[in-house]
């Protein structure tokens, strides 16, 4: 009886152990995104960062497509037949709707339903097929990998 008493302590503090060796572990890990550096890239001969092109601070999403993107951004939106859409909402919403569908294309298990979701909350008012050529255009020309 003995034995199993010592037993049933030795698992106690082992079970114990593991249980503060997680707590500790766990509470020293960052769980908040690194920060990112604001790339400038030159559209409309200019300068611009995210958030001088956007006009307002750009998310972390936003940000890591622009700064992986954000190259090719100018020519892509210029050059794509994106459709009236595009012509309509202008460049700048243009181009990031281009962003969010690189990103949204770059996510396993994202199709183009999300993308739609994302879209719809800056154009509440745009239907599929208006979406569409950003969603096509982009995966085939901005970031194809």
């Amino acid at each position: 009886m003995k034995r199993i008493l010592h037993l049933l302590i030795i698992v106690a503090l082992c079970a114990l152990a593991v249980v503060v060796f997680l707590k500790v572990f766990d509470s020293t890990r960052d769980t908040t995104p690194r920060p990112q550096a604001d790339e400038s890239f030159v559209i409309d001969g200019q300068e611009a960062t995210c958030s001088t092109l956007f006009g307002q601070p750009c998310d972390y999403t936003i940000q890591s497509e622009y700064n992986r993107w954000g190259d090719g951004l100018e020519s892509f939106v210029n050059s794509s037949p994106l459709g009236s859409y595009a012509t309509d909402i202008g460049f700048v919403a243009s181009a990031k709707l281009s962003l969010q569908a690189c990103g949204v294309a770059r996510t396993a298990g994202q199709t183009v339903l999300e993308f739609e979701e994302l879209a719809q909350t800056d154009h509440p008012e745009a239907t599929r097929t208006q979406l569409f050529p950003f969603w096509n255009r982009t995966r085939q020309s901005l970031c194809p990998e």
